[in-house]
């Protein structure tokens, strides 16, 4: 639009004092762009730690063995806030298994924070086909992550979403119809604290392989 709308505009001035101007506009323009970005992801992280103090207010930090607790939600909790509030009752996760449709660029910078602090050990990842070619950067993102700290990812034709978490003896599944990023919709999860689920779901998983090849 700027070479357009520049055709005469520029008539007669220095072709190199052009090029400042243009050049200048440019960066103006991906400024305003990456303040906006910012301003989206702080209001992402603000309003995931709402969703985190209220299920602080109504969930115990620490489930019980063989407990379950159910959570119905007006679109205000996704469900890793689920494992970050699981995150409060352990000192760590020696294994974290995450299924999602799709998850967005905050998601991950909170998942890589929790393993470079040792919050969580071992992980595994799972998304949807649709991951690579609609989630682009985020997925690249992903493959990257996954090579640095070498967890397994998979895309695959998945639209399950299910966390399994494990700290010694201590496992909880948690199963949710929230995908990992936010979203406006009303939302159930369920919590339990089940070797039994966890094992389940580690087992199923684990023989997944990936439809598309990274890294």
């Amino acid at each position: 639009m700027l070479d357009t709308v520049s055709i005469g505009l520029f008539d007669g001035f220095d072709a190199s004092e052009v090029a400042r101007i243009r050049a200048s506009r440019t960066a103006e323009i991906a400024e305003q762009g990456r303040a906006r970005a910012m301003k989206k992801a702080h209001k992402l992280h603000v309003r995931r730690a709402k969703a985190e103090a209220t299920l602080a207010e109504i969930l115990p930090a620490r489930v019980a063995d063989s407990e379950s607790w159910h959570v119905i939600s007006h679109g205000d909790i996704d469900s890793l806030s689920y494992l970050s509030h699981a995150l409060r009752g352990v000192e760590y996760f020696d294994f974290v298994l995450i299924s999602t449709w799709c998850m967005g660029s905050a998601d991950l910078d909170q998942i890589e924070g929790w393993i470079e602090s040792g919050r969580i050990d071992t992980l595994e990842l799972y998304v949807g086909e649709i991951f690579p070619s609609q989630y682009g950067d985020e997925c690249a993102r992903a493959v990257a992550l996954a090579e640095r700290y070498g967890f397994r990812l998979v895309v695959a034709r998945n639209h399950s979403k299910v966390m399994a978490a494990r700290c010694g003896d201590y496992c909880l599944a948690i199963e949710s119809s929230a995908n990992v990023n936010t979203n406006p919709r009303i939302e159930q999860t369920a919590i339990h604290a089940s070797r039994e689920l966890f094992d389940f779901y580690r087992e199923f998983f684990s023989g997944l392989k990936t439809i598309v090849r990274h890294g």
